[in-house]
Parts: structure tokens; C-alpha cells; sequence
């Protein structure tokens, strides 16, 4: 059996929630680099998600080529 479909009025349009998002360029990303051992950290803030998510893969591989015990964490 099949839905009926029914159609949008101007009423129902107006009753939903619009939330506007930052500019592009405003929307910041911090990415937060720590060293567990010395417990000392550093935050870099990046304008795109992607870039965070690459700081994290460099910290990856440091870990793994020098045997470093460093965190990455991206908050938003």
C-alpha cells in the first residue's frame, strides 16, 4: 500500500526551523596535538574539516615512524 502524498502549504513552510550557519570563511576547526608523556598540547585552528582530518593522519604517521606517543582530537 502506498502513502498518500499531500502537499506543503504556505503554513507548513513557515513552521519550519531555518538555523543559519557561519559564513564559510568564519567556520573554524581546531585540531588539539598532545604529547602525553610531557603532557603539553598545542591547538591549531584550520578552516576546513578536511585539513583537520589530514593534521591528524601527519600526527598518525609520526606515532608511527618515530614511535611518539602524540594525540589528535579535532573539535569543532
Amino acid at each position: 500500500m502506498l502513502a498518500e502524498k499531500t502537499k506543503f502549504t504556505l503554513e507548513d513552510v513557515e513552521e519550519q526551523f531555518i538555523q543559519e550557519l557561519p559564513e564559510r570563511e568564519t567556520l573554524l576547526v581546531t585540531v588539539i596535538i598532545t604529547d602525553v608523556l610531557n603532557h603539553l598540547s598545542i591547538d591549531v585552528d584550520v578552516k576546513n574539516n578536511n585539513v583537520a582530518v589530514q593534521v591528524c593522519a601527519v600526527v598518525d604517521l609520526i606515532n608511527q615512524e618515530f614511535g611518539t606517543t602524540l594525540s589528535c582530537t579535532v573539535r569543532q
